[in-house]
């Protein structure tokens, strides 16, 4: 079960990476799912997000518990980057900040 767990949001991190990718980002994606963020996207506009990505197959998506958005947090602050969770779910992709749960856009490319 644990290894169908990882395909799904392996499946899913990588459905994030695409859409932040079509927007015009540079997206690197975490090997293995180590770490505090699954992907981190640069964005035309300089603006760099450091994202951690949340699926479910049913319901509503949770966000990370306090000892994964403290991690998240730590590794924004030092890499200068915006700490966001994205939530996927049947409805598609919300972005929101992990330090102020507002809903976020991704920056508009410039072309």
């Amino acid at each position: 079960m644990a290894k169908n767990q990882y395909k799904y949001g392996r499946s899913k991190e990588l459905k994030v990476a695409r859409a932040l990718r079509n927007g015009g980002a540079n997206v690197h994606v975490s090997p293995a799912s180590k770490g505090a963020a699954d992907l981190v996207a640069k964005f035309p506009s300089g603006t760099v997000w450091s994202v951690q990505v949340k699926s479910t197959r049913s319901g509503t998506t949770a966000m990370p518990n306090a000892k994964d958005a403290g991690r998240l947090k730590q590794i924004a602050t030092k890499s200068k980057s915006t700490a966001v969770v994205a939530r996927v779910s049947s409805k598609g992709i919300d972005y929101r900040s992990i330090r102020s749960g507002r809903t976020l856009s991704p920056p508009k490319s410039g072309v």
